[in-house]
């Protein structure tokens, strides 16, 4: 870590702002180029980001293309190598959150087919645990748009979803990894069934020694000494059963059961040594949803129930420290949806969760009861304008939570023009997590919600010349939250404890664009997506304390991601830039870890012979073999690489 160079600061930022403003002219430019194309191309289908239904909030769905090409990976690479969201990883196969728009890991919340699955003890999702295979679709909701979910997402919500094809025979898929770091993995799935009745069976075993080198700067920085990433193994296995049944076009009816064994060495950092295996965590759990789809002639009701279990030890010899965690969850969510008048739709909706937590870390069982109602209505104006209401209460435990109204409009000037102008506001909230409340020692069970207001402003394009498809979407969004939550010493430094100490400002500016198309055998793509995060603390912790107006820890300023996709003859080539700007280490904004950027090329065939598909995929990681930390002090692999090959057959 070195200390802050403002002029380079500086610099950064200024090529920043040259930079948006180029990308920003050039949608004009390729709509110009493509208005004097006359070629006669073929019909491709089109997968690209867009807005959900609620056209008022950015809401990013990740191209189908992308889930595809890391299947044999975790969410974590998938959101990261997709995305401009800073994912704060401490390496493949270990813990893995994510900062929106400058927002904690706690105020991301993780859905999975509407199921809520952040941990209520620590108050989020490990990314690195979710198998990219059991995926078929997912998004990205924005500040406001996350309430529309669930609360708490001050900074967004990530919704994970799969699919249910009513028109599938039989479909069988076998899927086969080798990595670098002694890395392999087994993945196969078959769905069968008719247009009333569906099954889908997805297994998944991965596991990887994960020892690789790493230039060592804790020791010298001019020559750092060459040394091996050890204790850092994992292995990970799961089941995922789905069944879906229509008994009439009107009711669906589905079963979802997610069992998966986690384990996984944690490495030290390159400061400490420790003897091999001295520490490490088995986690195992369940998740279980049965639910119902009841359309009428004007209305429809959506009803589910869930359950989850989760069981995690953590061990520490060096610490003597042998720990068990269990919670166990009920989830439950009912939403009713009334349109018997044009161009109005009314909403209500009810939820109820319980939580149950033991561990060798509370004093005793601790019980948490979460209840919700809501009502919403979207209008219609001509279909030039869109208006969005919803308002939400929560009761906790029997304390009504904060008040979390949203209100959204998206304006279409010209109707035959694919402008698109929206704005929201809202207000949301975050309750403690259990961990923040019951931890022994340090536990504060006097902790405030954290609260906020988001406000968003954006503006939207869309157009189709020929072949060629563009989208572009240009955002600024604010964020206000007080009470933010943050562990410290307590006075006699004998342990950590939260408090509501901070209250957080982020506001910036992000960019999108989309374009893709087809050229005689060719297909193409190419994806731009930057953001820029300023998230600085208004308020000083403690006496002397130098954070006030300073940039977050762990937040960078900037951070951009692209993709460029080329097809031809079942050949496909996907290469893939993202850079990460600073982050800081210290609040006072004194030292921080340098900017890097990551090359990864991805090569790809597809084999056809009839109904059966050989796809064969060779990717290049880190292609410049670039050497960076996510966190101090802990290194990340260099170049590596990845085979997979996949057989599919499908009637």
């Amino acid at each position: 870590m070195v200390k802050v160079d403002n002029k380079k600061q500086r610099t950064i930022t200024k090529a920043a702002s040259i930079f948006i403003a180029f990308w920003i002219l050039i949608p004009g430019f390729i709509r110009a180029q493509m208005l004097f194309d006359t070629l006669d191309l073929q019909t491709v289908e089109i997968f690209s980001s867009k807005l959900d239904n609620s056209a008022a909030y950015k809401v990013v769905q990740i191209d189908t293309n992308q889930i595809g090409l890391f299947e044999s990976q975790s969410l974590s690479e998938l959101i990261s190598s997709s995305t401009p969201v800073f994912v704060k990883s401490y390496g493949q196969g270990s813990l893995a959150t994510s900062s929106i728009r400058g927002a904690s890991a706690t105020h991301t919340q993780v859905l999975w087919n509407g199921l809520n699955i952040n941990s209520p003890m620590p108050g989020q999702a490990d990314f690195s645990q979710v198998p990219v295979f059991f995926i078929d679709k997912a998004s990205i909701y924005y500040g406001s748009g996350s309430i529309f979910q669930t609360s708490g997402g001050l900074g967004g919500s990530i919704s994970l979803g799969t699919k249910t094809d009513w028109q599938n025979k039989l479909n069988v898929e076998v899927l086969q990894q080798f990595a670098s770091f002694n890395t392999f993995g087994t993945s196969g799935k078959i769905a069968l069934g008719n247009q009333k009745f569906q099954s889908s069976t997805r297994i998944f075993y991965t596991q990887s020694e994960n020892i690789y080198d790493y230039y060592d700067i804790s020791m010298n920085r001019e020559n750092p000494p060459l040394k091996q990433r050890e204790n850092a193994a994992y292995k990970q296995k799961g089941l995922l059963q789905e069944f879906a049944w229509k008994p009439v076009n009107s009711t669906v009816l589905w079963a979802k059961f997610w069992i998966q064994d986690n384990y996984r060495e944690i490495p030290p950092n390159m400061l400490v040594s420790v003897p091999e295996g001295n520490e490490d965590t088995q986690e195992k759990l369940a998740r279980g949803i049965v639910g119902i789809n009841q359309s009428f002639s004007n209305s429809n009701l959506k009803a589910q129930v869930g359950l989850l279990y989760n069981f995690l030890n953590y061990k520490n010899e060096i610490s003597q420290i042998d720990d068990d965690n269990i919670v166990t969850s009920s989830v439950n969510s009912f939403k009713y949806t009334w349109h018997g008048i044009e161009d109005l739709v009314l909403t209500t909706c009810f939820d109820f969760n319980h939580h149950r937590a033991n561990s060798d870390n509370y004093t005793d069982t601790k019980i948490r009861n979460e209840g919700a109602l809501c009502a919403g209505a979207n209008y219609s104006f001509h279909e030039r304008m869109f208006v969005n209401l919803l308002l939400r209460q929560e009761l906790i435990d029997g304390k009504f939570a904060p008040f979390t109204p949203t209100l959204g409009v998206s304006f279409k000037p010209m109707l035959r023009l694919g402008l698109l102008l929206k704005a929201n506001a809202s207000r949301n909230f975050k309750a403690p997590s259990l961990n923040d409340l019951y931890w022994s020692p340090g536990g504060n069970p006097d902790l405030d919600n954290e609260s906020g207001y988001s406000y968003e402003l954006g503006i939207e394009y869309k157009e189709q010349v020929s072949e060629v498809n563009l989208s572009t979407q240009l955002t600024w969004f604010y964020n206000n939250i007080d009470n933010w939550i943050m562990w410290q010493p307590d006075s006699v430094f004998s342990y950590w404890t939260p408090s509501n100490l901070k209250n957080v400002v982020s506001k910036g500016v992000e960019f999108m664009m989309r374009v893709d198309g087809s050229f005689e055998k060719f297909n193409w793509n190419y994806s731009l997506q930057y953001a820029y995060t300023s998230a600085e603390n208004m308020n000083p912790v403690s006496e002397g304390d130098l954070s006030e107006g300073k940039q977050l820890i762990y937040v960078p300023k900037h951070s951009l991601n692209q993709v460029v996709g080329l097809g031809y003859h079942g050949f496909d080539v996907n290469y893939t830039l993202n850079y990460t700007g600073e982050r800081y280490t210290t609040s006072d904004n004194s030292r921080y870890l340098p900017a890097f950027t990551l090359h990864d090329l991805s090569i790809s065939k597809n084999l056809v012979f009839k109904k059966n598909i050989f796809r064969l995929q060779f990717t290049i990681n880190n292609l410049a073999d670039k050497q960076y930390q996510v966190i101090a002090w802990q290194p990340m692999p260099g170049r590596n690489f990845s085979f997979s090959i996949k057989y599919a057959f499908s009637k």
